[in-house]
């Protein structure tokens, strides 16, 4: 009988003390382990936002980039690739090189180098 008795208190010992150790957080363990996890949401959001702001960036330059080069183009498309500068210091440009000169006539002529 004495056996009895000390499994039985034995196993609702244990059983007992497992059952404690199992039990659930409190609330205010929860809404603590609640607030960590916005607090990391939160910091994934800051992160992503500045990706996104960087990729904007970067856009933003290769869009100035290539906006810039078309406009060089056209540029040159219009005024030519040919230059002269002028004795007033101007510099006159034209589709060919006698093109240019004859553009520095107003301008007292072609500077000599």
């Amino acid at each position: 009988m004495f056996r009895v008795i000390t499994a039985v208190t034995l196993t609702l010992a244990l059983g007992g003390a497992a059952s404690l150790s199992a039990q659930s957080t409190t609330p205010k363990e929860e809404t603590k382990k609640a607030g960590e996890e916005t607090k990391k949401a939160g910091e994934a959001t800051k992160d992503a936002g500045k990706d996104i702001g960087k990729a904007a960036k970067h856009a933003g330059k290769a869009t100035a980039k290539e906006t810039e080069k078309g406009a060089k183009e056209v540029k040159k498309a219009v005024t030519g690739d040919a230059h002269a500068t002028c004795m007033d210091d101007t510099r006159q440009a034209g589709k060919t090189e006698a093109a240019a000169a004859a553009a520095c006539e107003g301008h007292g002529g072609v500077k000599k180098s």
